[in-house]
């Protein structure tokens, strides 16, 4: 018997496929199956590999036999090894990296290294400082792994004095594997025999506790956790030992799964009726759900407008079936209030997936659904990868959302493996988004997906109005009922949107950052006990500091970018490395004492709002206040219960958030992204502006949006002013076309980054001279390349980064088949060039 793996390690590409073909020892041929995890010798070394195939020969005359099974089921399913296959095709990543993707952290072990002393150092060697104390502690403590080095040399770089050590034969390296960090949560619980002959038993043993034991034990009635026998007796372990010599007791090991929503609790709630619009939607989802085919369609609803509800009754239909689902957000900061709507309508039946998770909790998580315990996986793009089978339903929630593109290798895009994965296994997709990416809304116009669309907010029903009206004694309400549909069903106009011209407020001497339309809505707001959004899509205080006697700004010493002024004490901040240095009291170059502080962050907006209304209750939610998923938990209960009245944000506040008590929307600054050297960026605040707009009016008094702008003449933003964006997407669609860029064309950017920057504009010219020249082999015009160019971010983490744009019906086949050099970060389909 013969297995192909691939190892779980970075090699030479070979052929199509880096696998290998092992022979399978007779011990070992029952446990070997396609998506085992195993150890297999390679070179002097042992690695860890997945078994990808089970040849009835193996492609090479020689093989060397695999060394063990290291779990005894699969660890992936044929179906992950051929998304894995495509993914890596796509993407250009390894195929090896692509596997790994599909398995929680601690699940493979770390291949490492064994150093120890050989024979005795002369006491005259040349040693530098890092050399001897290595020696010593080698010495000291007999062999040791490259990680346990790590924690003792903490900041240091002792594997260069430890490659020294071992060319000049003072120290002997030896390749090893650490074993799976991830195992079961055991917990040790006490039973008590209810037949054993207590008094007897319990003869010479003096202390009054073990009585005590029994007796809670008794009470209890069943098995109880030693901790908590430990906390309401007072006994020790060495107690329950003797009552568990003398049978009174049975210690028992037992798995306890590692739960992410333990102790949450979700009134259960029903399907609610369908309106005409949801209806139409849902009789085209059902067909296709109840078909078992794979079909995918673009579900293009505004703000309010019931696509949850569509989730949830897809959801329902699949589970109906037998088939399980998998719902993804575009963020952690949305996973609180998704898995809230979907565990109340499918009780234990629904758990999460996120990076936030504990390494147990993953690994718990993963056990389950291999287990075929799990039936709806709700998290962002890597709850892709959770083994759920049969799958029945993929649900991407926001689909135009950047955060579902992976930035590291493999540089993946949630949606297009997403499609991939339905057409392995015959599910159905829905992508939902009140602002579709301009990529799935062509596709929807040329019929490769289906649109749906839902014009109308439906959000309320007659009976939760009227309780709600009850509660925040509001004697009047915008909604009105439907003419057609369910007659409890009650609509809402989306908000209005009011465009200022931040122009005109300071020739009319307003330099506030609030302008005269905004603070009006806020005072308004206020007064009637109504809640607020402030939106910014920036952090910090100010964003740069600036001597005015010179013009010197403060900027990162690792990366090119002006650092931003946070907090108080006040703090100088790159939000792209973390570098942090006091804000200087004085000029470093030209000593001038005039420092100030420009430009706007949300704690900047934070400040301003307590200046302006100090009566008012203030929340923040930006990466600084909200950097776990229970702190985003957090923040969003406050405010949707009305715990405070002005809510100050970055795009954390414009994702699909359901906040019923907003009325007033605020955008400071409309521009932040609008003219970045992006092909994107008009796309990008379109969709931002309009998502930011939809928080407002959802409660029981509607709701206005005022957008303060020094660009009130751009497309985009009069997009967002008429709620337009078929109007918008004609726009930005023909001026994609005029330029020949995506979604027309396909395109990837390749990075190079080096300390040196000329190294780096050497490697970016020579790679884009065979660029060219293999555009013109294909006969395609050398304006298909674009570049080579400094990136807009020149230099990052100390590194300085040149980039290219290649345009191309197929770029990973032509970049293949150009063959890129090692070092470049390749990004197919990229949805930031910056």
């Amino acid at each position: 018997m013969f297995a192909r793996v691939v190892v779980l390690s970075p090699v030479q590409r070979v052929e199509e496929e880096p696998a290998f073909d092992y022979t399978v020892p007779d011990d070992l041929a029952d446990r070997v199956q396609v998506g085992s995890l195993v150890t297999v010798p390679f070179g002097p070394r042992p690695l860890y590999g997945i078994v990808v195939g089970l040849p009835e020969r193996p492609a090479v005359p020689e093989t060397r036999e695999l060394i063990a099974v290291v779990d005894p089921e699969p660890v992936l399913t044929p179906v992950q090894i051929e998304l894995a296959r495509w993914m890596s095709g796509e993407t250009l990543a390894p195929l090896h990296e692509c596997l790994q993707l599909m398995l929680p952290p601690g699940v493979v072990g770390i291949t490492d290294s064994m150093l120890e002393v050989v024979g005795e150092v002369p006491p005259g060697a040349r040693l530098g400082p890092v050399e001897r104390r290595l020696l010593a502690l080698l010495q000291r403590r007999g062999p040791l792994r490259g990680g346990q080095l790590d924690r003792a040399f903490r900041g240091q770089d002792w594997r260069s004095a430890a490659e020294r050590l071992v060319r000049r034969g003072f120290l002997r390296r030896t390749p090893v594997l650490t074993p799976p960090r991830a195992h079961p949560h055991m917990v040790l619980r006490v039973r008590l025999v209810p037949t054993a002959d207590r008094e007897a038993a319990l003869k010479g043993l003096r202390s009054p506790v073990y009585e005590t034991i029994l007796s809670l034990l008794r009470a209890e009635g069943r098995p109880m956790e030693v901790d908590w026998v430990y906390a309401h007796t007072g006994c020790s372990r060495y107690h329950l030992d003797k009552l568990e010599e003398r049978g009174l007791i049975v210690l028992e090991a037992e798995e306890v799964w590692r739960d992410p929503l333990e102790g949450k609790v979700f009134l259960p709630t029903r399907p609610l009726p369908l309106t005409p619009d949801q209806q139409a939607a849902w009789t085209a989802l059902q067909s296709a759900i109840h078909d078992r085919r794979s079909a995918v369609f673009l579900l293009h609803g505004v703000t309010g407008s019931g696509k949850t509800e569509l989730y949830l009754q897809a959801v329902a239909e699949v589970l109906d079936q037998g088939r399980k689902a998998i719902v993804l957000v575009p963020e952690i900061s949305l996973t609180p209030q998704m898995v809230s709507r979907f565990a109340a309508r499918f009780p234990d039946r629904v758990t999460v997936v996120h990076s936030q998770l504990t390494d147990g909790q993953r690994y718990d998580v993963w056990r389950r659904a291999r287990a075929g315990l799990v039936d709806v996986v709700i998290g962002p793009r890597s709850a892709l990868f959770t083994p759920l089978s049969p799958l029945g339903l993929i649900v991407l929630d926001e689909e135009h959302d950047p955060s579902y593109k992976q930035d590291s290798r493999p540089a993946y895009h949630a949606r297009a493996v997403a499609l991939h994965l339905a057409r392995l296994t015959d599910a159905t997709v829905i992508l939902g988004s009140a602002t579709p990416s301009l990529e799935s809304y062509l596709r929807a116009q040329r019929g490769e997906f289906h649109l749906l669309t839902l014009g109308r907010r439906i959000l309320g029903h007659a009976r939760r109005l009227a309780d709600l009206q009850a509660v925040y004694h509001v004697p009047h309400t915008r909604y009105r009922a439907l003419r057609e549909g369910p007659p409890q069903a009650r609509y809402l106009p989306l908000p209005s949107v009011q465009i200022v011209d931040m122009r005109a407020e300071l020739k009319a001497g307003n330099r506030s950052i609030f302008s005269r339309a905004l603070a009006r809505a806020l005072d308004e707001a206020l007064q009637r006990g109504e809640q607020a959004i402030l939106f910014l899509n920036r952090r910090g205080r100010a964003t740069f500091v600036l001597c005015r006697d010179c013009g010197f700004v403060s900027r990162c010493p690792r990366c090119d970018v002006p650092l931003t002024l946070h907090g108080r004490p006040a703090t100088l901040v790159c939000h792209y490395c973390g570098h942090r240095e006091p804000p200087p009291a004085e000029c470093p170059r030209c000593g001038g004492s005039r420092i100030r502080h420009f430009g706007l962050g949300t704690e900047g907006v934070e400040a301003a709002v307590r200046e302006r209304w100090p009566e008012a209750r203030l929340l923040r939610w930006d990466w600084d206040t909200a950097r776990s998923a229970e702190a985003h938990w957090t923040i969003l209960q406050r405010f949707s219960s009305g715990q405070a009245d002005v809510l100050v944000g970055t795009q954390m506040i414009a994702k699909g958030l359901d906040l019923p008590l907003v009325t007033v929307v605020g955008v400071i600054s409309a521009d932040t992204a609008l003219n970045l050297p992006d092909f994107r960026s008009a796309e990008r605040t379109f969709q931002l502006l309009e998502q930011v707009a939809g928080r407002a009016g959802r409660g029981l008094r509607g709701g206005r949006v005022v957008i303060q702008t020094y660009h009130p003449d751009h497309y985009a933003i009069q997009a967002v002013e008429r709620h337009d964006y078929e109007g918008f997407a004609r726009k930005e669609l023909a001026f994609r076309r005029s330029l020949d860029y995506p979604p027309y064309v396909r395109m990837a950017r390749l990075l190079y980054r080096h300390r040196d920057p000329r190294r780096a504009e050497v490697a970016a010219r020579d790679l884009a001279e065979d660029l060219r020249a293999a555009l013109r082999r294909e006969g395609l015009p050398t304006t298909d390349l674009i570049g080579p160019a400094p990136a807009f971010f020149a230099r990052l983490r100390g590194y300085y980064r040149w980039h290219i744009l290649i345009r191309h019906a197929d770029p990973p086949a032509f970049l293949r088949s150009v063959g890129v050099p090692p070092g470049w970060r390749v990004d197919v389909d990229p949805v930031s060039v910056l």
